[in-house]
């Protein structure tokens, strides 16, 4: 196991997970999502080459709809 940061809270992340591995394992949605990690965003067609390595800063953001 690992620990990265997701979105300022420590997290405990088996070894080798990548972005959508993390996705999946909290039970996001994929669409409306965005990922930057160490402040660098990440492009969706990236997300299942990118691991994740030990104290990782990740930032996910998702689009919320409002009216």
């Amino acid at each position: 196991m690992i620990e990265i940061f997701l979105n300022g809270s420590l997290r405990r992340v088996p070894e080798l997970t990548t972005i959508d591995g993390l996705i999946e394992s909290i039970g996001l949605q994929k669409k409306g999502v965005a990922i930057a990690v160490n402040s660098e965003v990440i492009p969706r067609s990236n997300w299942t080459e990118k691991s994740l390595l030990p104290q990782d800063k990740v930032e996910l953001l998702t689009i919320a709809q409002g009216g």
